[in-house]
């Protein structure tokens, strides 16, 4: 079931990359008061072995189906490796191994 997932949100991510150029002109996304959104990282390069990132589940108080996608790049020369949570990513961030891009586009994909 979890390749199932894992395949299903970098499916989607995937389609978003693609899209962005044609998003991005339309501006910032709009959502309805009260809606929750959830940071998901999606990878540009690195380790084969990379999948997105989440950090929250169903059942837990802060998870939603609504994801704010963020592009994470290795920096040429950094310890390139697979990155396994929020703040495993954080970590890279603040060691200068890598930069997160916010993309202005929010995914609707419940985690099943």
């Amino acid at each position: 079931m979890r390749r199932i997932l894992v395949l299903a949100v970098t499916v989607v991510v995937s389609a978003v990359a693609l899209a962005l150029p044609a998003l991005a002109a339309d501006g910032p996304v709009k959502l309805e008061a009260g809606n929750k959104v959830a940071p998901i990282w999606a990878f540009t390069n690195g380790d084969d072995g990379q999948r997105n990132i989440i950090d929250t589940v169903p059942g837990r108080k802060d998870y939603t189906p609504l994801w704010a996608v963020r592009m994470v790049t290795w920096r040429n020369g950094a310890n390139v490796r697979v990155l396994r949570s929020a703040a495993a990513v954080s970590r890279a961030r603040r060691a200068g191994d890598l930069t997160i891009r916010a993309m202005p586009v929010v995914v609707n994909c419940p985690v099943l």
